[in-house]
């Protein structure tokens, strides 16, 4: 019996959250999936705790806290709730793996559980995870900005206390994703003030960005480019997560194919944006090598329209009723579906472009110089790609120096 609960007949058919009664009834392999997430979560708690440690006791000489670049500040929030919220998620896979070995009646109703307190347990862990992928790519775009505009950064501590509220508030605000669960009309209420709420320190960051780049010495090179779709696509995510913190339209629009395209503006269109504006700016640090212009803006180009094309069309069709999660559909959502594939083949068209332009600059792309961006943040003090140990000597930090003094 014991090996039948180990080694199921075939993959989990949990999905990918695991929710109970599913988790604890079904006959498939489930407990070494379960126990794989179990030590992925070990691997993010202690790699926040790395991230703490360093940043705490770490950092060079002069280098003060107000002096920290804004990357690492939003490092510094990501490893809080890695440290914090994940925890959370590894404590509620063990209790699946009771409930299926021992019976032990945690979720399971027929034994006194409660199904929807392992919802709870879940995304209290799982929305503050989608700050542990947003807020560094709200860093990376925090560098690039001021780098390409030769401008300080405007606000640079209301970034810092932005970024902070994130890590903080996103906690507390879990019952969005189970306003059709059943819930209290007390806790959806409190759940959607609270979603409103954390909208307010990204809007903060907006702000900041685009002021720092008005009346800017503006570079437009090819990581501004990304950095300003990602503002562009990010802005269009978080209104419409409003949509979703809203109890009256959430009812409306849960589970359709609205939820798809909020989500894939968010983390696709953030996080997945910001990586391409990181990966174009660090590259000549990386490799040594710059990469070919023309080509980068190309696939820049080519991608975001296709992503635009591809999830664009999914919030028509979540408004009009198109369930999320189903592989067929009713013949009046044919038309979105149709340009939503279109718009697949664009992205992935754009992403080829990407990948072979960086794979061939990599290698045989012209000489980097140290600082080809003119950027004032320490890596770019270094060697291009960076020596053994990055620097010679452990740097010192001047009282009136700091990552953004441009003149």
């Amino acid at each position: 019996m014991l090996a039948a609960l180990f080694f199921g007949n075939g993959a989990p058919e949990t999905g990918w959250t695991f929710y109970a009664p599913y988790s604890f009834k079904t006959g498939t392999n489930l407990l070494p999936a379960v126990f794989g997430a179990f030590v992925l979560g070990f691997s993010s708690i202690l790699t926040g705790l790395n991230f703490l440690v360093t940043i705490h006791r770490m950092r060079c000489s002069g280098m003060k806290w107000t002096k920290l670049p804004l990357f690492v500040w939003t490092l510094y929030g990501t490893a809080w709730i890695q440290l914090l919220a994940t925890p959370v998620v590894g404590i509620t896979l063990v209790l699946i793996a009771l409930e299926r070995i021992f019976g032990v009646g945690v979720f399971d109703p027929a034994l006194g559980g409660d199904p929807i307190l392992y919802q709870h347990l879940f995304w209290i862990y799982s929305h503050p995870a989608v700050y542990i992928m947003i807020l560094p790519a709200m860093g990376a775009i925090s560098e690039i900005i001021p780098t390409f505009a030769q401008k300080q950064v405007f606000g640079y501590k209301a970034i810092i206390a932005s970024t902070m509220e994130i890590a903080f508030v996103g906690y507390l605000v879990w019952g969005h994703h189970m306003f059709t669960a059943g819930m209290s009309g007390t806790a959806q209420y409190y759940f959607s003030l609270l979603t409103f709420i954390v909208a307010i320190p990204s809007a903060i960051k907006v702000f900041n960005w685009i002021s720092t780049m008005y009346k800017g010495s503006i570079n437009v090179q090819t990581p501004l480019y990304w950095a300003a779709s990602f503002i562009f696509v990010f802005m269009i995510g978080g209104l419409s997560g409003l949509v979703l913190g809203s109890l009256a339209t959430d009812v409306h629009v849960h589970d359709t194919a609205f939820v798809v395209a909020h989500f894939h503006y968010i983390v696709f269109g953030g996080t997945g944006f910001a990586f391409m504006a990181a990966i174009h700016y660090w590259f000549p640090k990386i490799y040594g090598r710059m990469y070919d212009k023309g080509w980068a803006n190309a696939g820049w180009l080519v991608f975001f329209i296709g992503f635009l094309a591809l999830y664009t069309p999914l919030f028509y069709l979540g408004m009009m009723g198109m369930p999320r999660r189903y592989y067929d559909y009713m013949k009046e959502f044919h038309g979105g579906n149709i340009l939503s594939t279109f718009g697949s083949w664009i992205l992935a068209t754009g992403l080829v472009i990407i990948i072979v332009n960086l794979v061939k600059s990599a290698r045989h792309g012209a000489p980097a110089e140290m600082n080809p961006w003119h950027s004032k943040t320490l890596e770019w003090k270094v060697s291009s790609p960076p020596s053994v140990e990055n620097f010679d000597e452990i740097p010192e930090i001047a009282e009136n120096d700091g990552p953004y003094n441009y003149k």
